[in-house]
């Protein structure tokens, strides 16, 4: 038998729960591992497994389907949340956009402490000055329960956003993967953040241009500064 990871490749909708590309569990056996601190959706789940069992099979006959498909959509007609089963230690499926995405920053709000240093550093960078009205990356703070949460840019493997901008100000890096503005194009009709999931993207309060984090060209500084260690950069 095969063991297996199954990762959240996109997004396409609204997900309340919600799962975020990279997101993932494994199939190890006969059972499902889900990291710490990690959750997998039921109903996605009721979906994915009458297919998990097939995909553990080890079959190297041409005319079967089940090793030529490796990916399932959750059946919330809102959610689209795409799921890519792929083997343990194998790369014997295609490369999809996100994995070609070299990385992405991953925050634990377990560990956030609210300092803001992040905003700040930020800002710094990017402005040259200390204003966490100008970072890319920002702490959200729930009164009810004092939880302090960083949101960044996910760097989703289809991005919402630059799908939704009417005048390909929005590119990716050909280096870092990251989103990065056009500023001689963007016209401020602010359709990424409508359409970016995860409300990631807030707007300079001077120029309004849309402010996207662009992984400091691949050596994000914010992570440097988190002495919580709730930032970290990862590789897709």
């Amino acid at each position: 038998m095969v063991d297996l990871k199954v990762v959240v490749e996109e997004v396409r909708g609204f997900c309340d729960l919600p799962m975020k590309p990279g997101d993932y569990f494994e199939v190890r056996g006969g059972a499902i591992v889900i990291p710490e601190g990690g959750k997998v959706c039921l109903w996605a789940l009721q979906s994915l497994m009458p297919l998990l069992p097939l995909k553990q099979r080890n079959i190297a006959e041409d005319n079967d389907w089940v090793p030529h498909t490796n990916k399932i959509i959750c059946p919330d007609p809102k959610g689209g949340v795409v799921y890519r089963i792929e083997p343990l230690g194998a790369n014997s499926h295609p490369k999809s956009e996100s994995q070609d995405l070299p990385l992405r920053i991953v925050a634990d709000p377990s560990k956030c402490v609210g300092c803001r240093v992040c905003e700040l550093t930020c800002s710094f960078v990017h402005e040259g000055v200390y204003c966490p009205d100008m970072s890319r990356i920002r702490v959200e703070k729930d009164e009810l329960t004092g939880k302090d949460e960083p949101i960044a840019c996910h760097q989703c493997g289809t991005a919402r956003c630059v799908l939704a901008c009417p005048v390909g100000a929005l590119k990716r890096n050909a280096a870092t993967g990251a989103v990065e503005v056009d500023g001689d194009k963007c016209i401020r009709c602010k359709g990424c953040a409508k359409a970016c999931p995860f409300g990631a993207i807030r707007f300079h309060p001077e120029s309004g241009l849309p402010m996207i984090c662009d992984l400091c060209g691949g050596d994000p500084k914010c992570v440097k500064e988190c002495a919580a260690k709730a930032l970290e950069v990862r590789e897709r």
